[in-house]
């Protein structure tokens, strides 16, 4: 989800010394990004479902910035393709929206036990933001930490809850990562 490269092109020096790679399913902005940022950055394009076009482990670090607040479908199977894509004990950083964002994106206060994972605007087309998915924390560390343990958090930056996360040396399905356990 690295759009037209807002994020990416602060690592261009970095992207001398290694490899950085961007992607996004608007072929737009990786055209624009192909033009403009590349050599040094990589780009490609990717599909609304996985998988990547990189073969498993090819990643040391990731990174999904309000990626997964707008995975209305397919939020587990990303979760699980990022998972592949990275080498043994690879690093994802990801953010989610929740508690923080309920009274101005849903009009409600936040009940932790109602919400688990909540997609709103679900049909709201992407020119206009596209759908906004709001997760419990409880929710997130139970299911996300089926495949990733947890060794960074703030509940509260920049608008977004920011995680960082060690790959676990598990192979899940998506039906295995969404299942209930001690839900509420």
């Amino acid at each position: 989800g690295c759009g037209a490269g807002r994020t990416l092109r602060h690592f261009l020096a970095e992207a001398e010394r290694g490899e950085v790679w961007g992607v996004d399913i608007d072929e737009r902005s990786i055209d624009w990004m192909r033009r403009e940022l590349c050599p040094p950055l990589n780009v490609a394009t990717c599909g609304a479902a996985p998988p990547l076009d990189f073969d498993s482990g090819s990643f040391a670090f990731a990174w999904a910035i309000s990626i997964f607040t707008h995975l209305a479908e397919h939020s587990a199977e990303w979760l699980l393709e990022l998972h592949r894509v990275l080498e043994p004990g690879g690093l994802l950083m990801a953010t989610f929206m929740g508690e923080w964002n309920s009274e101005q994106l849903a009009g409600e206060p936040w009940d932790p036990d109602r919400i688990g994972m909540n997609v709103l605007r679900h049909d709201q087309p992407w020119d206009q933001g596209g759908p906004m998915v709001l997760m419990s924390e409880w929710w997130v560390f139970e299911h996300w930490g089926r495949a990733f343990e947890f060794v960074g958090y703030s509940p509260w930056f920049d608008k977004q809850s920011w995680l960082m996360m060690r790959m676990r040396d598990v192979e899940l399905s998506p039906e295995e990562l969404l299942a209930p356990a001690d839900d509420p």
